[in-house]
């Protein structure tokens, strides 16, 4: 390439999902790029989380009015300010002229015009399964010139003039050796780790561990609210349960890892489609057994396994609850890392990623 500057898009500065996959894709960057991280001003993320970890690894970052496609801005009162944004930061893409604009999900989408009018590659990497929901963004995925999708369930979706350009790329993590699974005498521990989002399925399956029989399960839920978007208060639907003595809601932590260790199964709920949920892969990594939703691409992840659930029935993971059995989870258990090694380990994904972003050539 003859021009090196390369800038990245991302709709948060927190440490949930995509903004760990933001970390892995940049690990992945040659040594001595001109790159860039542009965040966004619109939403208080108080810890700065990425921030911080990007600037460990030798990012740049600059915190900027992005044009940012929440859904709240999407009424006729908001439009005018995220217009505004959009044309802001067109003006910052036209004067950098990058060799590269890399836009991080979909919520990015909006500045995909005007990185294809600067002049280099632009490349869109889509976490999200976009449905009748999300149809605001369709318009906005004709303009990179490639597009990373991180599960096939996500490309399937698009129409078919996208997916001609669309690369299936699984995210991919490093991962400790698994410890060995806790001992099944004091019962069955499982947990669920994400953001409290509505479809993320904390709902379904609080009302399913209340209507289970099992009086040998104990659940952990971890994360917190979502700074935008629709959430559910889950402390006040524990709180409601007449199982609540067997949950235990430890909120927000920087140490997944030692609960997931802790616990037998972990529990992915999700009733949308999830594209490829970030911690059913780390359950995968530390040798555990995953208890989830068929939907989106999780069966992309866990395979053709016994513990996936009709996703929003809640009839159904009550029944699941119920039939939860050590030996099914120790098999489960037993495959676990090795399929985290075949498909999504941090060295597979970085060499992909590589490949996709920092050797192409401009496109003329």
């Amino acid at each position: 390439m003859s021009r090196r500057r390369f800038i990245v898009l991302h709709p948060s500065d927190e440490m949930y999902g995509a903004d760990r996959v933001l970390l892995e894709v940049l690990r992945a960057a040659p040594n001595g790029l001109d790159l860039e991280v542009w965040l966004p001003t619109d939403v208080d993320y108080p810890q700065r989380e990425l921030s911080g970890a990007l600037k460990e690894i030798g990012v740049r970052v600059r915190h900027l009015g992005l044009p940012i496609m929440r859904r709240a801005y999407l009424r006729p009162a908001r439009l005018p300010g995220l217009a505004w944004r959009a044309l802001t930061t067109g003006v910052r893409l036209l004067a950098a002229r990058p060799a590269l604009v890399y836009l991080n999900t979909a919520a990015t989408a909006l500045a995909a015009p005007a990185a294809r009018l600067s002049g280099g590659r632009v490349v869109l990497h889509l976490h999200e399964h976009i449905d009748e929901r999300s149809r605001a963004v369709t318009p906005f995925l004709r303009f990179p010139h490639r597009i990373i999708a991180v599960s096939a369930a996500v490309a399937d979706v698009l129409p078919a003039s996208l997916r001609q350009r669309t690369r299936v790329i699984y995210n991919g993590f490093d991962a400790a050796p698994p410890a060995a699974l806790p001992s099944f005498a004091d019962g069955i521990r499982l947990v669920i780790a994400s953001r409290w989002n509505a479809w993320k399925g904390h709902r379904v399956l609080l009302r399913a561990w209340g209507a289970a029989h099992r009086d040998d399960l104990r659940l952990e839920i971890l994360g917190d609210r979502p700074p935008s978007g629709e959430a559910v208060d889950v402390p006040a639907l524990v709180a409601g349960s007449p199982r609540r003595d067997s949950i235990t809601v430890v909120g927000p932590t920087s140490d997944v890892r030692a609960h997931l260790d802790a616990a037998h199964v972990v529990v992915v709920p999700s009733i949308l489609p999830d594209p490829l949920p970030t911690i059913a892969i780390e359950a995968l990594g530390a040798g555990r057994a995953v208890l989830a939703s068929d939907t989106g691409g999780l069966r992309e992840i866990v395979g053709d396994s016994p513990l996936l659930v009709t996703a929003g029935d809640e009839s159904a993971w009550t029944d699941a609850l119920d039939r939860l059995d050590a030996e099914v989870i120790r098999a489960a258990a037993l495959t676990a890392r090795a399929r985290f090694e075949r498909l999504f380990a941090r060295d597979t994904f970085a060499a992909r990623i590589r490949e996709e972003l920092w050797t192409q050539e401009i496109p003329r």
